[in-house]
């Protein structure tokens, strides 16, 4: 059983160690934090972690704060003191109870505080002798909905060096399982793993998988899976729509995506894993859907299907519209690729009817249109460009039309004008309200560091003549999709996502710090990489350049980057983000990297 111990923090303090210590002698600027002759800076102060907590690691980072010049040991070993009284450290945790003990001392006085962290133990090898299975691990775990013919994967963990099997009431019987190498099993024995196609003629619906284990003493030991397993006939196919934008990913558990869905799109449904619908775009393609963002319509509506003409193309200040015909809404994907400029855009259950395009003669954004009719139902759309730099594109459905539109290139100033002038940008300070982000070791917030630096970026950008709109002005908390639509309402350009990083619970947070920017979508590759090097001009330690999957980069319809200025987990980086210079310094890199990249377009 699991026992925790609450916290105690044990204060041995003289008379003098009461005297107020301002922030001010720390000889730091902390601008998240008013500053007056009444603030009090503890001896001891921990950030992280929290305590009593229960954990899966097996070390875990110290970080908290001390007045400068106090010394700090961490189960009786000193640890670095920095200048803004910051502290760091990694301590290994045994299996279950831990208790860390950390101390403070200077010459006004000493303190200890207590931390009690619960790691929960690795799972057990389980007994040769007597036979058993350990209820901990068994595959499915969730509901499963599966169309006939598909395929069950389940799994088990029991006494090593037996012989399993598993059945399914109405479905199969007697299944023979096989025990994995650990190397298989991410180093446990006695996992045992089988696989099945099931197939019926009628709905079965809920079926616990029933495992059964014969060990090395003779014994046999059963049990059921908690997650159910229902098998739909694929004789009346079932159909979903989309209820709200969602996406469409290659797995249940993928933190990729291949598309981003308005409402109203239509899928030809085939079970269900991890609660995601499993959906099938064509013959020989699947693809999931959060299941929460999709509704069930009733038996016998058709599969979705439609014909699709070729693109009429429409224009207005900002867009080129390619505009399709199609009297159902179906699944599609784009793809964009930047040497060449290219977009491709897939429609499945589609079938070309018209084969006419008249390109415009006042705009000279797209190079050439092709077409594919790949099989029966899947119709590929290819856009060249005579863009070197895309600026975005996003599909949206309306009144009987599928509409690719294409971001035109906005006119780039000329000097003596800065190369921002009359652009839009919106900013975005990352976290806010409760969501305080990052903590430093002294306890600087992220969700303030971010607003102020966005803010003298913000200033930077107006001076030069951009539009600029802040998503938060204020310490308030904000949805990721309500920040993105209040920079889509103003029509943004760029979208510059203002964060700082940190270190998880398990690093080293004196050794990892730095800049980086990120990018998902190729559009956004150069912007990445053009603010990338004006971080490193200031100072801080490369971090790197990364393309990765966030909701925020992942959006189309205008260029996206994220930056992270600096580490709040790393001592000496925390002292930067302190400093009011250092955020104008690190406003002005940003803003550098922005002027430089619209240079390059003109």
């Amino acid at each position: 059983m699991k026992s925790f111990f609450t916290g105690r923090m044990i204060k041995k303090m003289n008379r003098a160690g009461l005297i107020a210590v301002c922030l001010l002698m720390m000889g730091i600027h902390h601008p998240a934090i008013a500053q007056d002759s009444t603030t009090v800076r503890p001896l001891l102060n921990i950030i992280f972690p929290s305590s009593p907590d229960t954990v899966n690691y097996s070390q875990i980072r110290i970080s908290g704060s001390t007045r400068p010049g106090a010394m700090v040991n961490i189960n009786q070993i000193p640890v670095k003191v920095y200048a803004s009284g910051g502290f760091v450290d990694r301590v290994k945790l045994s299996p279950r109870d831990n208790e860390i003990i950390i101390t403070a001392s200077d010459s006004l006085g000493d303190t200890t505080a207590v931390l009690k962290l619960f790691r929960e133990p690795p799972l057990p090898i389980s007994p040769a002798r007597p036979t058993e299975i350990d209820n901990r691990i068994i595959w499915p775990d969730n509901p499963v909905k599966l169309l006939s013919g598909d395929v069950l994967e389940v799994r088990f963990k029991g006494s090593p060096g037996g012989r399993a099997m598993f059945k399914i009431d109405k479905l199969c019987k007697n299944i023979p399982m096989t025990e994995l190498d650990p190397e298989e099993a991410q180093g446990m024995q006695g996992i045992y793993s089988g696989v099945v196609r099931l197939y019926s003629k009628k709905i079965v619906s809920g079926k616990s998988v029933q495992f059964e284990l014969k060990g090395i003493d003779g014994k046999k030991a059963k049990a059921k899976s908690s997650g159910l397993v229902t098998v739909i006939p694929d004789q009346i196919p079932l159909i979903g729509e989309t209820i709200e934008q969602t996406y469409l990913k290659p797995t249940p558990y993928a933190f990729t995506v291949m598309s981003i869905l308005p409402p109203g799109v239509r899928f030809h449904v085939v079970g269900e894993r991890n609660k995601h619908l499993k959906v099938r775009l064509s013959e020989n393609e699947y693809a999931y859907i959060n299941g929460t963002a999709m509704r069930l319509l009733p038996v016998g509506t058709p599969t979705p299907k439609t014909s699709i003409g070729l693109p009429w193309i429409s224009y207005n200040q900002d867009w080129i519209q390619l505009n399709m015909n199609i009297n159902t809404r179906c699944p599609f994907t784009v793809q964009q690729t930047i040497d060449p400029a290219r977009l491709e855009l897939t429609v499945y259950g589609a079938r070309l009817t018209s084969q006419w395009i008249s390109y415009p003669e006042a705009d000279a954004t797209i190079k050439l249109i092709r077409w594919q009719q790949v099989g029966a139902d899947v119709f590929k759309l290819f856009v060249e460009l005579n863009q070197r730099q895309q600026w975005g594109h996003r599909v949206r459905f309306d009144s009987g039309r599928m509409i690719l539109e294409i971001r035109r290139a906005p006119k780039i100033a000329t000097p003596p004008q800065s190369p921002v002038a009359d652009l839009v940008f919106a900013l975005d300070a990352g976290h806010g309200g409760v969501e305080k982000g990052a903590v430093g070791s002294t306890g600087l917030m992220e969700k303030d560091v971010n607003l102020i630096y966005s803010k003298k970026l913000a200033a930077l950008l107006d001076s030069a003549g951009a539009t600029v709109v802040l998503t938060r002005e204020e310490d308030v908390q904000m949805s990721l999709a309500d920040r993105v639509e209040k920079a889509r309402q103003a029509n943004a350009h760029i979208f510059c996502w203002l964060h700082n990083n940190s270190v998880g619970a398990t690093s080293d947070a004196a050794r990892v710090r730095g800049a980086s920017t990120y990018f998902t979508v190729p559009q956004n590759m150069d912007l990445a990489w053009t603010v990338y090097p004006q971080l490193l001009e200031i100072g801080l330690q490369p971090f790197g350049r990364v393309q990765s999957d966030y909701f925020v980069t992942r959006q189309t319809d205008m260029l996206v980057v994220l930056v992270e200025g600096a580490f709040m987990s790393n001592p000496e980086d925390e002292m930067l983000l302190m400093d009011e210079v250092f955020l104008d310094r690190l406003a002005r890199a940003v803003f550098r990297g922005l002027e430089e990249f619209c240079l390059k377009q003109q």
